[in-house]
């Protein structure tokens, strides 16, 4: 016996523009903060702004593995192999 998925099931599902893992984690932090106001301000303010912050790289980079990606190459070493010697490189330069 063969089970199929419907289609209506192969979508994410998608709740105010966002994806459902999006929004679990924006009802998180929302939670945290109405929970931590009262004993500690500055606190409840940092889970605002990691929701807001998550919800922004994720617009910026839907793909999966983009973001590390990006990361990965800004923070490898950058150099330029040159089969020259400098004296030949100053002279073009100049």
């Amino acid at each position: 016996m063969e089970y199929k998925t419907p289609k209506v099931l192969e979508k994410k599902p998608v709740i105010a523009g966002l994806d459902l893992k999006s929004v679990v984690i924006l009802v998180g932090c929302i939670l945290l903060f109405v929970f931590t106001v009262f004993s500690s301000f500055l606190l409840s303010l940092v889970f605002i702004a990691i929701g807001i912050g998550y919800v922004h790289i994720n617009k910026k980079y839907p793909r999966k593995g983009e973001l590390s990606t990006l990361l990965k190459y800004n923070s490898s070493t950058k150099c330029v192999h040159i089969n020259q010697q400098i004296k030949t490189l100053i002279k073009r330069n100049e």
